[in-house]
Formats: structure tokens, sequence, C-alpha cells
């Protein structure tokens, strides 16, 4: 999913780059697979479509994060 998916990506990204405490690739990859569970959840509860962008707009950051090397 963090290969296809450009917002499951981003979020991925954060999580690996972010300033306070960042994770590292598994447990990056365990936050976004909790992100996805609970997309699915609300998917099927309450009918709704996904819609990528609304989901990275849920998700607060800080405004600045630091450069890729």
């Amino acid at each position: 999913m963090i290969q296809s998916n450009k917002e499951f990506r981003s979020i991925y990204d954060y999580y690996r780059k972010r300033i306070k405490n960042p994770l590292k690739g598994r447990q990056a990859m365990i936050a976004v697979g909790c992100k996805l569970i609970r997309v699915f959840f609300a998917s099927m509860t309450k009918g709704v479509v996904y819609n990528g962008s609304k989901m990275i707009e849920d998700i607060h950051r800080p405004t600045q994060l630091p450069q890729a090397a």
C-alpha cells in the first residue's frame, strides 16, 4: 500500500522523518497499517467513499518537516 498509494506514502514518510519521535521503518509501516484499518472501518460502517485528500487533512502535523537528504 505504501508503494502504490501516494497518500499512504506521505503518511509513512511523515512518521519516518518527523522531528519529534521519528519511527523506524517497521514501526512506520505498522502505523500506516493501523490508519488503513481505520479507513476501511469508516468506509464499511459509515458508507463513505475513500477520499485521500480528506484523509491527509485529518492528520495534525507540524507546519514544517525536515528536508530529505
